[in-house]
């Protein structure tokens, strides 16, 4: 067991402690008191003189004056045999427009292939509404905008991009801080599908239906320009007319982009299969049709417009020399009344389509099942076959979406036969092969086939 012994003082020493401390402090305030006394008798003497200013004060004071040759004596002090060392020095100064929202600006580090398309004279375009996240466009690539917001301010000056030459004398020359950055940005790896989903729904809003004629100065200003589309479907010109091209989009006069309604494609489509029937009509078969034959068979609420949408995208220019005449595939016609026909519907009997179809097409065209690929899909059921409709037009806009809506129509499918489903959306085959193989289940067929059954 350990013990601790504290020895203490005796009671007597402490008296004597304190008795000494007293006498002391006694005799030191007497010999203050005579010190002061003979301060009273003895003149002042002279202010001690200042501190000398320091080195770093005569720096900015020499600064501020432009003494170019006291500030680079002074700053190559620890640099005495550097010939080399420049003898032009920068003044920074804040400019009067730095205050400015206008003098805001971001940092943007960029993909070489963005470098590259802006050496060749391409616009660089950032895209978005407020509630979305920025993208950048060249003319043909979309790149989607990663924006970082810092707590440091960077300060911009524009024009120090090239190293002064140096001269024998030192001198200042000045520089403006003209802007600022309060965040960064990066570009994500540029996008391989195309927005069409947000492009279907503005352009449907105001989409041109068969009795426009009613209402004819109404819907005259109905419609949206290139430039108010591109900011809100975020894509670039290039892509923004690569998606056009696979929708009923037809642009008027005004520079207007209109959607064509069901409604009006079936009429009109109706009409076109009247007039091949009609042996009367010469200027308007499937081996030769014109512009000018349409126009002058077709009603006024058909505009010039549509026309010629109609025989750039459904018909072939026939390589005579003339600039005036198609000819029109059997195949773009069935398939065009296939979604006419189905759109509405959904799905029904086999059979029963193909009466439908055969009573409006023209006689003599003959349908092969085999050209329905891409707009719908025919399967068994207990009472016979059934075809359902599955035009891209219709099918859900975002990639995900779609391929549950087509694994839910049916379980198993093999590359060959979901790639028409998805030509409106993907840019490219290899694209699209890339998804699938990264984000759908597959098993193997009896045959050792890929079927694809699901996405993860």
């Amino acid at each position: 067991m350990n013990r601790f012994i504290t020895k203490t003082k005796t009671s007597s020493n402490k008296k004597e402690t304190t008795q000494k401390r007293l006498q002391t402090g006694t005799s030191r305030n007497e010999s203050t008191n005579k010190e002061n006394a003979s301060e009273c008798n003895v003149q002042a003497t002279p202010d001690v003189p200042t501190k000398e200013e320091s080195l770093m004060s005569k720096l900015q004071f020499a600064i501020r004056n432009n003494d170019a040759q006291f500030t680079f004596d002074t700053l190559s002090t620890n640099r005495p045999f550097d010939n080399a060392m420049n003898k032009i020095m920068t003044k920074v100064e804040f400019s009067s427009s730095y205050s400015d929202p206008t003098s805001e600006f971001m940092l943007l580090s960029v993909d070489e292939s963005v470098v590259d398309a802006f050496k060749e004279g391409q616009r660089l375009t950032i895209r978005g509404e407020s509630t979305d996240e920025a993208v950048l466009c060249t003319d043909n690539t979309t790149f989607p905008m990663k924006v970082i917001e810092s707590a440091t301010t960077v300060l911009l000056l524009h024009n120090c991009l090239d190293a002064p030459d140096s001269p024998t004398i030192p001198n200042f020359e000045f520089e403006s801080v003209d802007g600022k950055c309060y965040s960064t940005g990066e570009l994500c790896p540029a996008v391989d599908v195309l927005n069409v989903g947000r492009l279907k729904e503005m352009l449907r809003e105001q989409e041109l239906r068969w009795d426009w004629k009613e209402k004819e100065e109404e819907e005259l200003r109905k419609g949206y320009r290139m430039n108010d589309l591109l900011d809100s479907v975020q894509m670039s010109v290039g892509e923004l007319k690569t998606a056009m091209v696979d929708l009923p989009i037809v642009k008027f006069p005004n520079g207007r982009y209109r959607y064509l309604s069901h409604k009006f494609r079936g009429e009109m489509l109706g009409l076109i299969a009247q007039l091949l029937d009609e042996d009367s009509i010469e200027d308007v078969r499937f081996e030769s049709i014109s512009f000018s034959g349409l126009r002058a068979h077709l009603p006024e609420n058909v505009p010039d417009t549509v026309i010629e949408w109609f025989l750039q995208t459904r018909c072939e220019k026939i390589a005579d020399g003339s600039d005036d005449r198609y000819q029109l595939p059997e195949t773009n016609l069935i398939r065009d009344f296939a979604v006419v026909l189905l759109h509405e519907i959904g799905s029904m009997p086999l059979r029963r389509f193909s009466e439908l179809l055969n009573k409006i097409l023209p006689i003599g065209v003959n349908v092969d099942n085999a050209v329905f690929e891409g707009i719908a899909d025919i399967s068994d059921a207990s009472f016979g076959k059934i075809i359902t409709y599955l035009a891209p037009e219709d099918l859900p806009d975002t990639v995900k979406e779609r391929m549950l809506h087509l694994f839910e129509y049916r379980r198993l499918w093999t590359m060959e036969q979901l790639r028409p489903y998805f030509m409106d959306v993907y840019k490219s085959k290899m694209a699209f092969d890339k998804y699938v193989v990264s984000n759908c289940e597959y098993s193997l067929s009896e045959t050792n086939e890929l079927l694809y059954c699901g996405v993860r």
